[in-house]
């Protein structure tokens, strides 16, 4: 039966609209996202669709940083002297 009702959503194109169910159900609490904040960020931000804007971009952040410091610390790459525009 569950099989089924995926097939309905993908024919109606609401196949991501369970997977945001589910995270729907776990609270965001934006004090713990963003912690060193002394405001209460909850009271601050009620909209439960802000709090989901403000998890992704928290989120893309976090990956941001993992991926410039795998750049700074990949060495296998020298950077050539004139920089990035300077054809060989």
């Amino acid at each position: 039966m569950e099989r089924r009702e995926e097939m309905d959503e993908e024919r109606n194109g609401d196949s991501g609209t369970r997977e945001e169910e589910i995270r729907e159900e776990i609270p965001i609490d934006l004090n713990i996202l963003f912690s060193g904040h002394r405001r209460d960020l909850n009271r601050l931000f009620p909209d439960a669709r802000f709090k989901r804007f403000l998890r992704d971009v928290r989120k893309n952040q976090r990956e941001v940083e993992g991926f410039l410091k795998r750049l700074e610390s990949d060495d296998s790459f020298p950077e050539k002297p004139g920089g990035a525009h300077e054809v060989s």
